[in-house]
């Protein structure tokens, strides 16, 4: 790349060569806007007052990019046969321009939650689960990505849970069971301790007459009509007051 100059005591102009920075940023100008356009985009930097870590996510946004640029033009090449091996079909759909970078980003950021979580448990349901992770059930998911799908510790959304759990009476005996209980029990909270609170009765909202006084009232006051409880059935979670119990107790048994 070159420029033409006037000079003194000539008629014609000299050529002078530009820099190469120059060259090179005329011929690769389009990357830097692009790489600027995927940070503002897609930016994994947070608000804070330590210029160390602003640093350090500029930094993770251009090794991310970086990444992304690498992965789609391996892809390509690997369909021209102008590279050899085989790469992951699925990497054909970070190369859609309609939601390919987004897609990218989201699949990078469940494989490195999936690679921090194996490193502090191998996914073993007989092996103690970490301090920071769920210690209750498992919310149920079936996106076939995430680790615990992956190891098959969780199941579907439309499929039925293996639902077993410990019913202790009164009495102090304890009884593992997927039925109902006869007796009633204080619930359990999702950490899988008890409940230190009280909740509406179910079985007073279903009683409650049917009339225009009734239908005209919003939930919170019909919740407002019924007994409180932090006791009921264990399977079908339901906090029912004791007035309402002898009435609960015939319910049919749930089986999972």
């Amino acid at each position: 790349m070159s420029v033409k100059r006037h000079t003194k005591k000539r008629e014609k102009r000299d050529t002078i060569d530009a820099p190469r920075a120059q060259q090179d940023y005329s011929q690769y100008f389009n990357a830097v806007a692009r790489n600027d356009r995927d940070s503002s985009d897609y930016s994994t930097t947070i608000r804070t007052n330590r210029y160390y870590l602003r640093i350090f996510c500029w930094a993770l946004d251009r090794i991310i990019h970086a990444l992304y640029v690498i992965v789609c033009e391996l892809h390509k090449r690997s369909t021209t046969d102008r590279l050899g091996g085989e790469w992951p079909e699925y990497w054909s759909l970070y190369n859609d321009k309609n939601g390919g970078r987004r897609r990218f980003q989201i699949d990078l950021g469940i494989a490195l939650m999936n690679y921090g979580i194996g490193l502090d448990w191998d996914g073993d349901k007989d092996t103690q689960r970490p301090r920071w992770m769920r210690q209750s059930e498992f919310v149920p998911c079936d996106c076939e990505k995430c680790f615990f799908c992956l190891h098959g510790l969780t199941n579907g959304i439309a499929h039925p849970r293996n639902k077993n759990v410990t019913i202790e009476y009164a009495c102090g005996s304890r009884r593992r069971t997927n039925k109902c209980s006869t007796e009633m029990v204080v619930l359990k909270m999702k950490n899988g301790k008890d409940r230190t609170y009280s909740d509406y009765c179910r079985m007073c909202m279903r009683m409650l007459p049917d009339n225009d006084y009734i239908r005209s009232l919003t939930f919170q006051q019909k919740k407002g009509l019924c007994n409180n409880s932090k006791f009921g059935c264990v399977q079908c979670e339901e906090p029912i007051c004791t007035s309402c119990w002898p009435k609960y107790d015939k319910h049919k048994t749930k089986v999972d």
